[in-house]
């Protein structure tokens, strides 16, 4: 078995799978890189268990078979390379599945231990439901809804990223408890009833530092336990979050009255000015009139910060508290000039939007507020 192609084809998709490889396992199969050699194909499989991924690379070879070499043998040996022509000889040892391959490069020669027939089996499934995707509208959902995934093991369903499909919309939604974000995009989807499944948030990491210009094929299969993304060159299997997600939409406020309009650019960087001299983390946002404050103290230290701003509101003045880190994450995942900013009380759910009549559906960032001291 012997096959020619180059450093940079190897590490391109040797990149991706190595993502799949666990820091640690108990099953050693799980530490390997798979590689299927056939029809000038070389194809690199590897698996958790629950996650898989397979990319692919052309090569110059007639030849054909499998073998199975360490994660982080390949993975070294890559990285340590410059960019140049290489060939691999892959030995079978007289006796049992061992065998070695014999790299060769314009500069040096390597041998690398590897296995013959050890591939964990793939299962069956029946992808029923697949949706085309743009690769740049998969991105900002992960993008604008990955920040906010739960990282508490006991609540698993909100460590992942719902999405739902309908005939004419996708929408991805994700929060920890604190905050929620809704991000929906336009789509024409083949489907009867509305379909929902929660995918685990380091799936959509992965595919996140994954994704190129190509189109995402994602399908689901019938028994709603699995999903795969697909490209020519790379497809990604993993399993889905079965625990059935919060029921989002009642806790998204209808009767936010009090809208507020600013500069989203001028008021994170305030917030983030501001935040930093407060003594937990919190801050204060009141909004009277034309103007906005924003303030923070550490009164065991007595330092204090405030800002004003110009903004278009009407209403009676309010005051709500909040965690500056999630001021800061929804305005940072806002991509508009202006924000829209929802209220109704003190003690009530905020909203936080891209200001445009044709946008507010787009996203939607709800911050619970914290409870301030007068």
């Amino acid at each position: 078995m012997k096959f020619n192609t180059t450093i940079k084809r190897l590490q391109e998709a040797a990149n991706k799978v190595i993502l799949a490889v666990p820091a640690k396992s108990l099953d050693a199969r799980f530490d390997n890189i798979n590689l299927t050699l056939e029809n000038g194909m070389l194809t690199m499989f590897a698996t958790d268990g629950e996650l898989s991924i397979t990319a692919k690379c052309d090569v110059a070879s007639v030849d054909k078979g499998n073998i199975a070499i360490r994660a982080r043998t390949l993975q070294d040996f890559l990285r340590s390379m410059y960019e140049t022509d290489v060939t691999f000889d892959i030995e079978r040892q007289s006796i049992g599945e061992l065998g070695t391959i014999h790299i060769a490069t314009d500069k040096g020669r390597y041998r690398i231990p590897c296995t013959f027939g050890s591939k964990p089996e793939s299962q069956e499934r029946n992808f029923d439901l697949s949706i085309e995707l743009q690769p740049n509208e998969l991105q900002d959902m992960i993008h604008k809804t990955l920040f906010a995934c739960s990282v508490d093991g006991m609540r698993p369903a909100m460590m992942g990223v719902l999405f739902e499909f309908s005939e004419q919309h996708i929408t991805a939604v994700s929060t920890d408890g604190h905050r929620l974000v809704r991000c929906r995009k336009n789509a024409e989807i083949a489907v009867a009833d509305k379909q929902k499944i929660v995918v685990p948030a380091r799936v959509l990491s992965i595919i996140q530092r994954m994704l190129t210009n190509e189109n995402v094929k994602m399908s689901i299969d019938s028994e709603r336990r699995n999903v795969r993304f697909r490209t020519d060159n790379m497809e990604l299997e993993s399993a889905l979050i079965v625990e059935p997600y919060p029921n989002y939409e009642a806790v998204i406020p209808v009767e936010n009255e009090k809208k507020l309009v600013t500069d989203r650019g001028q008021l994170h960087d305030s917030v983030k000015r501001v935040g930093r001299f407060s003594s937990i983390g919190d801050l204060k946002i009141s909004a009277q009139d034309a103007q906005i404050r924003v303030m923070a103290e550490n009164a065991s230290e007595g330092e204090s910060a405030q800002e004003e701003l110009a903004c278009s509101f009407a209403g009676e003045e309010i005051t709500i508290g909040f965690n500056t880190k999630f001021v800061e994450a929804a305005l940072s995942h806002i991509d508009t000039d202006e924000v829209l900013i929802e209220m109704n009380s003190p003690k009530t759910a905020v909203l936080f939007k891209p200001n445009g009549a044709e946008r507010q559906d787009d996203l939607m960032i709800l911050v619970m507020p914290v409870r301030i001291n007068n």
